[in-house]
């Protein structure tokens, strides 16, 4: 069964990882066009005001000394005296250079402006002579791209780290309240062998158990309707089955898959107006659409994996089988606070949000319950015949 396990895990794997890479070479390829056009746009307004400054009179034009190495001149002129003052002012009985208040700092305060003209008129004909060739051109193309890509990314990064502090906030610390729960966590960390997860409570009727983050900055959060719900050992249970996917990576995994799906959605238009806006949101739409299916894909993968690290945990499938019975059963219930799709998938929880439209069919990021609750039950009767 566990040779079953792992070929099926490692062909979802690829299945997802060939769907994840390609809508990732996709995006890359836009969104590098697109950002060579926005290097374009802003070469275009740096070269004009770069060859009015490159103008003004200048010490390379009366002297045979290159742009580029008066302006290091002075801007090396520049740092050595901001940093040097402090030792100056102990000679001047004045404290601060600027405004200047002696004949000395008055002369400092004099070269320093001399010195940022020259890195201005300097730079600029410096500039515009590098932006004047091929290379520069290529160069200004390279940093557009460079450029969208990491507002992308770091976009990207940061809504999947505001989840995790939104998580944290609006939750507390369960060693108070229930501190045989954080006991519970500790130990299956232990036997895990990862670092311990902070443990927080929310009060909310609905049962819930999710973990998001890795390593030092992991946080599993459990409901107030999770501890009522659950009996002690189908609690250890579904405690397993977090700590198995802090043991697997999988938040980080997740949070690599989910990029490009977020990134897709970052780029479509709140408010098309035009025709143009359409397709291009009709673009990344599909685009969206696709990325989700590989997480989706990757996700069911990862949690088949989490339910068998979370019965070697505990030793006992029976205990998480009868958990996604109870819980399946309590989230059957109308619910008017969903989770979107994204946040599904950045946080591992026991059970997807019960939404029809991203717990069925091939978007769902999770495997049926019922397919689970058979997984382990098999699991259970190989245990007891090995026996």
């Amino acid at each position: 069964m566990k040779l079953r396990l792992r070929l099926s895990l490692l062909a979802r794997m690829a299945v997802a990882l060939g769907i994840l890479l390609s809508i990732s070479l996709v995006l890359a390829v836009i969104l590098s066009i697109f950002g060579g056009m926005l290097g374009f746009a802003i070469f275009g307004w740096v070269y004009e005001g770069a060859d009015a400054l490159a103008d003004l009179p200048r010490l390379s034009t009366a002297f045979p000394v290159p742009a580029w190495a008066v302006a290091s001149a002075a801007i090396a002129a520049i740092v050595g005296v901001v940093r040097g003052w402090p030792y100056v002012r102990n000679y001047t009985g004045t404290e601060y250079l600027i405004p200047p208040t002696t004949p000395i700092s008055l002369t400092v305060t004099a070269g320093l402006l001399g010195c940022l003209y020259l890195t201005l008129v300097e730079g600029s004909a410096a500039l515009r002579a590098a932006l004047s060739t091929a290379v520069g051109l290529v160069v200004v193309f390279g940093l557009g791209v460079v450029l969208a890509l990491w507002v992308t990314v770091a976009d990207v990064r940061s809504r999947i780290r505001g989840l995790r502090e939104t998580l944290a906030a609006d939750s507390n610390p369960i060693e108070e309240s229930h501190p045989e729960v954080a006991t519970t966590v500790s130990r299956l960390a232990q036997q895990a062998d990862v670092p311990e997860p902070a443990v927080h409570i929310t009060e909310t009727a609905r049962p819930e158990s999710v973990t998001v983050g890795y390593g030092d900055d992991a946080i599993i959060v459990v409901s107030t309707g999770l501890l009522e719900t659950l009996t002690e050992d189908e609690l250890e249970a579904v405690l397993a089955h977090e700590i198995s996917h802090l043991a697997n990576g999988d938040s980080r995994v997740m949070g690599a898959a989910l990029g490009p799906v977020l990134a897709a959605d970052e780029w479509m238009e709140d408010d098309p107006h035009d025709f143009g806006d359409r397709i291009w949101n009709g673009v990344f739409s599909l685009l969206k659409l696709y990325g989700q299916l590989g997480t989706a894909i990757l996700s069911r993968g990862r949690e088949w994996s989490a339910d068998a690290g979370a019965a070697e945990l505990t030793g006992d499938p029976v205990a998480l089988a009868s958990a996604l019975r109870r819980l399946d059963d309590a989230r059957r219930r109308p619910e008017t606070d969903l989770r979107e799709w994204e946040h599904s998938v950045a946080v591992m929880d026991i059970l997807p949000p019960a939404a029809s439209d991203i717990t069925t069919g091939p978007f769902r990021t999770h495997p049926a319950t019922e397919e689970r609750i058979e997984h382990l039950r098999n699991r259970t009767e190989s245990l007891e015949t090995a026996d």
